[in-house]
């Protein structure tokens, strides 16, 4: 492979660099001397890897420079030694500092045998040697962020199975919670909020994870749900009450420690599935345990919605619906004015519903008690209708 690079070579450029590709050790000793003075080097790169990739990076110049073949291997001088670099952990600067210094190792070896006279001759093909040297910068500044990227990847994906085997496990592996918080950059002992998107919902919850920031939040793909998994402040309880505003997700209670995040992971996830349409943002354990509980209960549940529901059977399908909604609006807040409000009818009308539905199951919506086997009844028909009313085509209400 020839160079492109400037003007032709000289006669005289040509007899400089076959000259000091003779005595190419020469260049090496007096360029390591000065670079194994680094610190980043001294402590990174062996002094016999810093003789070899000299050696090869002078020969690829100079041969560059004398307008000569430069072979394939030498040609990807510059992507190994910016591998490399990258891989020993040379900060960039410091390399690229190093590589540049190529040129006045190269131009000082140049002038010293070069004749007086033949100075000004020499000058003129001062860019020739830049650009050699240039080209050799921009390879290797390339060739080290690929080599960072790639290892940016490694890590991520190092990360993303360690955790995930974190979440897929009890908690009690000590040495797997450790690993997880050094990744994590957390201590173990840290508190953690965890939130738990469907597919519908992810992507605000990924934005909610770019307003936190990568040093606190930490996002993975766990169970067809997307968790945000986030370190809380030293002492902290909870995270600001709008971080996930606008979000549809669940939100577990705060894990104290490490080794409790894969309990409220499950918690997220199970209560992510119940999730509908009509959620707009987080819901917490506390709100959601009716549906889990619902969900959980399976068979059992639509057994419970079935007897406390059955003395509706005898209605009509509108009639049922009218009931079924008064009780569950006036159950939500436990105030008739507020159910008249949100239903559009009279005082009046919200008792005698309330009270027919008393007649025809037994239960008061006016009292605690019984109000919460109503609400959690009507809402194990909802996760499973099979009592009899669903089965009548009535819907059940919206809870």
């Amino acid at each position: 492979m020839h160079n492109t690079i400037g003007l032709q070579p000289t006669a005289e450029l040509r007899a400089l660099v076959r000259d000091w590709m003779d005595d190419v050790d020469v260049l090496v000793d007096r360029y390591t001397a000065e670079v194994a003075a680094f610190d980043d080097y001294r402590a990174a790169v062996p002094s016999q890897d810093l003789r070899d990739t000299a050696r090869a990076c002078f020969e690829m110049l100079l041969r560059m420079i004398g307008g000569l073949p430069v072979t394939r291997e030498l040609r990807e001088t510059p992507q190994r030694l910016g591998h490399r670099r990258a891989r020993q952990g040379v900060p960039l600067e410091r390399m690229l500092q190093a590589v540049r210094m190529d040129f006045r190792v190269l131009w000082e070896a140049f002038t010293e045998r070069t004749p007086p006279d033949g100075l000004p001759q020499l000058t003129l093909s001062a860019v020739r040697v830049w650009e050699a040297v240039e080209f050799h910068t921009v390879e290797a500044h390339a060739a080290y962020l690929d080599q960072v990227a790639v290892q940016a990847r490694e890590r991520e994906r190092e990360k993303a199975a360690l955790i995930g085997r974190l979440l897929s496990s009890d908690g009690h592996d000590q040495q797997l919670v450790f690993q997880a918080a050094t990744l994590l950059q957390a201590d173990a002992q840290d508190g953690f909020a965890v939130a738990a998107a469907p597919p519908e919902s992810q992507q605000g919850l990924r934005r909610a994870a770019g307003r936190l920031g990568p040093d606190i939040a930490h996002l993975h793909q766990h169970h067809g749900m997307l968790l945000l998994l986030v370190r809380l402040p030293p002492g902290g309880s909870e995270l600001p009450a709008d971080w996930l505003d606008g979000v549809p997700c669940a939100l577990a209670p705060v894990a104290r420690g490490l080794a409790r995040v894969p309990a409220m992971v499950r918690v997220a996830e199970a209560v992510a599935a119940t999730l509908d349409g009509e959620v707009t943002g987080p819901v917490p354990l506390s709100e959601a345990w009716m549906p889990l509980a619902a969900a959980r209960l399976g068979e059992t549940g639509a057994l419970l919605a079935g007897s406390v529901l059955a003395g509706l059977e005898q209605l009509p399908a509108h009639e049922r619906e009218r009931l079924l909604t008064t009780v569950a609006a006036y159950c939500a807040s436990g105030s008739v004015a507020e159910t008249t409000r949100r239903l559009y009818c009279h005082r009046n009308t919200v008792l005698n519903r309330l009270g027919r539905f008393t007649e025809l199951t037994g239960l008061r919506a006016t009292r605690p008690t019984e109000a919460a086997t109503i609400l959690f009844a009507l809402r194990c028909a909802r996760a499973r209708p099979t009592w009899a009313g669903a089965q009548h085509g009535t819907p059940s209400p919206a809870l």
